[in-house]
């Protein structure tokens, strides 16, 4: 079965914050990438355990100052179960699934009765696990509505989640939250080679064709940059190549 192909907007995503300096410029990308998705709003909080019980959180978004300014003095951000479970979570969720069969309690349905006062309505939740045990959290909203939203991230659910491991790492350097730690990972010319045709959207047979060898041959070189950089699929190895500029699609 061929590995998923990385979108456009990804690709065009990743390499743009390469070369960001502050945080308004990757947070003028994120935005850029996920309207070009389907959503309208965002929001990303670092989640501390250790942090002080009067200590507000760091978040960066998009949504109105209103609702800010409105879910930070309300203290939401301590009863917010999309914060409170989200992290415990591997794969995106949806809002309206965000209680994981706790009944909610009469501050946290406040908290949803508000949220949808001010517009935000039905969301989703991407749980973030970075490096070196770091905790985040980022929601999106879109236009779609609760069927509509399944549908999208049916389709763009392993982008946005993607793109939003991207943001966490770029914004905790900028933001001095700590290194990322990279290191350099050497690719033979044809390992390269193969690797920027599955970002272009090529199949392992018409690799083959283009380069002049055996589909086993491009199975088998896809296979050792996997192995040479950690990851699971080709999938991820292309956007941390990308990520590292290692090859420039």
């Amino acid at each position: 079965m061929e590995e998923p192909r990385i979108r456009p907007t990804v690709i065009a995503f990743l390499d743009q914050i390469r070369h960001v300096e502050d945080v308004a410029a990757l947070e003028a990308a994120f935005s850029k990438a996920l309207w070009d998705l389907g959503f309208r709003e965002w929001a990303y909080q670092v989640i501390r355990t250790d942090a002080l019980p009067d200590e507000k959180p760091l978040i960066l978004t998009t949504f109105s100052d209103a609702w800010y300014n409105h879910y930070i003095d309300s203290g939401y951000h301590r009863i917010d179960p999309v914060i409170q479970n989200g992290p415990l979570q591997v794969e995106p969720f949806a809002w309206s699934a965000m209680s994981f069969g706790i009944e909610p309690s009469p501050e946290q349905r406040r908290l949803f009765a508000e949220a949808t006062e001010f517009g935000v309505g039905e969301g989703v939740g991407i749980p973030i696990h970075g490096a070196r045990g770091a905790l985040a959290m980022t929601s999106m909203v879109s236009d779609h509505g609760a069927k509509g939203l399944d549908r999208l991230m049916s389709t763009v659910g392993q982008d946005v989640h993607l793109l939003s491991l991207a943001f966490h790492n770029h914004a905790r350097e900028l933001l001095a939250l700590g290194r990322m730690g990279r290191t350099t990972v050497s690719l033979t010319p044809r390992e390269r080679e193969c690797l920027l045709w599955n970002a272009a959207g090529k199949s392992a047979w018409q690799t083959a064709q283009i380069l002049g060898i055996s589909e086993r041959t491009v199975y088998f070189h896809l296979a050792n940059v996997r192995a040479k950089m950690g990851v699971a699929n080709v999938y991820h190895a292309t956007m941390k190549a990308i990520m590292e500029g290692i090859i420039s699609p």
